[in-house]
């Protein structure tokens, strides 16, 4: 099982052996997106994406192919989401999590995202402001409202999946760990 509820983010980060934290702010106002924000808030989302996409591939890129051992030709993509390629698991977290949270969350958007690099592997998060959420619930009873594939996903992938506060989760991580491909 991927999904983890009792892992906590400082046990990740021996395990990565971190190095660097960086983060990028999305929505910073405890208020809720709305038709006259979210043009400037989706813009913001999908640059801080691909900024995290473009750190990674930076650092990591040149293993991808051999120590990863991933079939994407050498890098991570958004893009391997809209196609399909479930081998990229950043791209299904980035995309599958903040989908989630566009819809879901109490003000409809991100609050940030974090990016933990370290000399094993990295750890992302997607952070909310407002109520959480009950991870172990919705992953238990399969709740409906959350129709997205997050939770289906998060079940399937190599990555370990975690959150904050597993029954008020405001935080849900990836710790990406090359070995495990």
């Amino acid at each position: 099982m991927v999904l983890h509820f009792t892992q906590q983010l400082h046990q990740a980060l021996q395990e990565i052996e971190f190095i660097e934290h960086q983060e990028w702010i999305v929505h910073e106002p405890e208020e809720e997106r709305t038709y006259h924000i979210s043009d400037e808030i989706l813009g913001k989302y999908g640059d801080c994406k691909w900024a995290i996409v473009d750190l990674l591939n930076q650092k990591y890129g040149s293993a991808l192919g051999s120590q990863f051992n991933l079939a994407l030709n050498g890098k991570f993509d958004l893009y391997n989401w809209i196609n399909k390629n479930k081998q990229d698991e950043v791209a299904y977290f980035l995309n599958e999590a903040g989908s989630n949270c566009l819809n879901y969350s109490e003000f409809k958007a991100p609050y940030k995202f974090h990016l933990w690099l370290g000399e094993k592997g990295f750890i992302i998060g997607l952070e909310q402001k407002g109520k959480g959420f009950n991870a172990e619930a919705v992953h238990q009873q399969k709740i409906k409202e959350n129709e997205g594939a997050a939770f289906e996903f998060f079940r399937e992938c190599n990555s370990k999946i975690f959150f904050d506060d597993s029954v008020n989760a405001k935080i849900i991580y990836l710790q990406f760990l090359p070995h495990l491909f």
